[in-house]
């Protein structure tokens, strides 16, 4: 991780980067508990406290009964995935900035999936990394498990947008 954590952090943020399998963000509780039986409560709950200041998780302390529900954030997979994947979502960020640059109607998610022929667990990051550049109103909020969005609306504005942002990520 690009970070400075401890170590019980790193492993920590390790080892649920490893198991959110579609890179969508993902919650843990007391479970992390169980993947790690040589630490107590009180030690994790404080590495979890560095991930949630690094902004690599966030926790809501009110539900478990141990340790507060963890959500995993894209920075996590920002942060770990070029170790843990082998591939760097910034870096692939910028071939699907390209690919809609060539063809905005990839701007529909599955078919810029399918055009990259990535897993969904290199994709997701890479396309939450784009969606920054889309304001809202420009890309589809709806609430399904998939992807980030399901699809982006690629005007001349959002191709300028992009453009930039593969100059300033090259």
């Amino acid at each position: 991780m690009a970070y400075e954590l401890g170590d019980l952090a790193q492993r920590l943020g390790r080892h649920m980067a490893e198991q959110c399998t579609d890179g969508m963000p993902a919650h843990f509780r007391d479970d992390l508990l169980a993947a790690f039986p040589d630490e107590d409560a009180i030690t994790v709950r404080s590495a979890l406290a560095e991930l949630n200041g690094a902004g690599l998780v966030t926790l809501d302390p009110l539900i478990g009964p141990k340790l507060p529900n963890v959500c995993t954030t894209l920075a996590l997979f920002v942060a770990a995935d070029a170790a843990i994947t082998g591939h760097d979502p910034v870096e692939d960020s910028v071939v699907l900035a390209r690919m809609l640059i060539d063809d905005p109607e990839l701007g529909h998610v599955p078919k810029l999936e399918e055009a990259a022929g990535w897993s969904r667990r290199r994709f997701n990051p890479a396309l939450g990394l784009l969606m920054r550049i889309f304001p809202k109103g420009r890309y589809r909020e709806v609430d399904q498990p998939y992807y980030p969005t399901l699809g982006l609306i690629v005007s001349y504005d959002e191709i300028g947008a992009l453009r930039r942002y593969v100059r300033d990520h090259t």
